[in-house]
């Protein structure tokens, strides 16, 4: 890694050359590749949030937001009630995170798309007159910021110089980056999106502790993150100013919360050639990102294996980072009979206990039904997760995180599957086909049969947003 100290005071603030970036970033600067996957994203991203609606909590929180009421702004996913547009956002991104369903920038430990396109939406319904164009734009420009800011801090997941994360990326980035990507739909000058950047940093928050204890507060965290950046933005536009050194000043982000080492190349370089939104993942499973590839491994290896789950004696998961163990893994009695919904979401032993068990993990393995499952609670006995003594810890972001699963049979066979890149990955892609068919899943979840129409009217709406002229179609279509 390029590393870098903080910056004497008459140094630019990387901040400067982002927003700059961000400010001046239009439709036609944007690789058609990359705009097609963005389209997948947003996509997926409303897939989760119609399933959302039905998530545990997801109700309390919108009868909240609707008790509050105030200007009718912007629409609450599925309800349809039109509130402020900052508690829009707090339903409708809370919602869209609610059941561990929406996309991951890996190596940056960053939820990108639900922290910006959810918030998006509500800005351009509530302006009004917003192309599909000008949408992506600004939601393209707030996820490559704050996935470059993820990606710059020096970080290992494992050895010596690895520590217990109590922040979030998802959340100190998202803030950010929601207001960025709000601010230039609100047609903020340059000075006033790096006003919103910096009333965003004085009201960072977002930390680890809600997903230790397995609690609701983590599905109404990505809420808040975006209540906060629509307020960041919106307070901007009022003239508002915030700090200017928002990354590298004396308590900036980076030196302060991250630092002092950081690359900066990783930051600010090759703005408009190196485009990391390219490198988002969608999640097939709803569950936690790094149980991925230790259930695709599991199903690898129970198919190729001609296994069934009576055949199985012993399930092996090789584990190779400290991040993963203590975050999916420990403590195992606990993670193979999690206690609610929340929980099992992050408990790698009985997720891929499922996997092993029912042939998938779904939505139906997660909910209160689901996670007593006889089968599934049987199998995730047989589960035994072990810290690799191999880990490579030479990069310090061991990302994605890799998985070898040895299975052991009763008759005393042992198959081993190793998987580096589940499906979803950039390197493992799913087809628009198979964005599509998870999209309906999720929406069969919340919706009625009478709603096959309309999902079909926001697919094809999705795959052809550079053509829609406001954006306040696709939102009415979610209600």
């Amino acid at each position: 890694m390029a590393t870098t100290q903080a910056p004497a005071a008459t140094k630019v603030d990387a901040i400067v050359p982002l927003v700059r970036f961000a400010h001046g970033l239009r439709y036609a600067d944007i690789p058609p590749a990359v705009v097609d996957t963005m389209k997948q994203h947003v996509l997926d991203v409303i897939g989760a949030g119609l399933a959302g609606t039905a998530a545990d909590g997801i109700a309390a929180l919108v009868g909240l937001v609707k008790d509050w009421g105030g200007k009718p702004e912007a629409s609450i996913i599925g309800d349809g009630t039109k509130v402020p547009v900052p508690l829009a956002a707090l339903a409708n991104a809370a919602m869209s995170r609610a059941l561990e369903l929406d996309d991951v920038h890996e190596k940056g430990l960053y939820h990108p798309t639900v922290a910006a396109a959810p918030l998006a939406l509500c800005v351009a319904e509530a302006k009004g007159g917003v192309s599909g164009k000008d949408y992506l734009a600004a939601i393209i420009a707030g996820e490559e910021i704050p996935c470059r800011m993820g990606l710059s801090p020096e970080y290992h997941v494992a050895g010596a110089k690895h520590k217990p994360r109590g922040w979030s990326f998802t959340y100190q980035c998202g803030i950010m980056g929601g207001a960025l990507g709000a601010g230039k739909l609100l047609g903020l000058s340059e000075t006033q999106l790096l006003d919103a950047m910096g009333n965003a940093y004085t009201a960072l928050a977002g930390n680890q502790q809600a997903v230790q204890e397995g609690v609701l507060a983590i599905r109404a965290q990505q809420g808040l993150c975006a209540q906060t950046a629509a307020q960041s933005a919106y307070l901007a536009q009022r003239g508002i100013n915030g700090p200017r050194q928002v990354l590298e000043g004396m308590f900036g982000w980076l030196t302060y919360w991250h630092g002092p080492t950081y690359d900066r190349d990783v930051l600010v370089g090759e703005l408009g050639t190196r485009w990391e939104v390219a490198n988002i993942s969608i999640k097939p499973y709803p569950v936690c990102k790094i149980t991925h590839a230790s259930i695709y491994a599991t199903l690898g290896a129970m198919s190729e294996g001609h296994l069934r789950p009576d055949d199985v004696e012993k399930i092996t998961v090789h584990v190779n980072s400290r991040e993963s163990w203590d975050e999916v893994v420990q403590p195992v009695p606990q993670r193979r009979a999690p206690r609610s919904s929340v929980e099992a979401q992050f408990c790698l032993p009985f997720v891929v206990a499922v996997g092993a068990a029912r042939g998938n993990v779904t939505l139906a393995d997660i909910t209160p039904k689901g996670i007593r499952d006889p089968a599934s609670l049987a199998m995730a006995q047989r589960v035994h997760p072990v810290m690799d003594p191999d880990q490579d810890v030479s990069q310090g972001r061991i990302l994605p995180m890799p998985a070898t699963v040895e299975i052991q049979t009763k008759d005393g066979r042992t198959v081993t599957k190793r998987c580096d890149y589940a499906i979803g990955h950039p390197k493992n892609p799913m087809s628009w086909a198979q964005v599509e068919e998870k999209f309906m899943g999720c929406a069969a979840w919340a919706a009625k049969p009478k709603d096959a129409a309309r999902l079909r009217e926001i697919v094809q709406m999705v795959r052809d947003m550079d053509k829609v002229k406001d954006m306040r179609e696709l939102a009415r279509l979610l209600v």
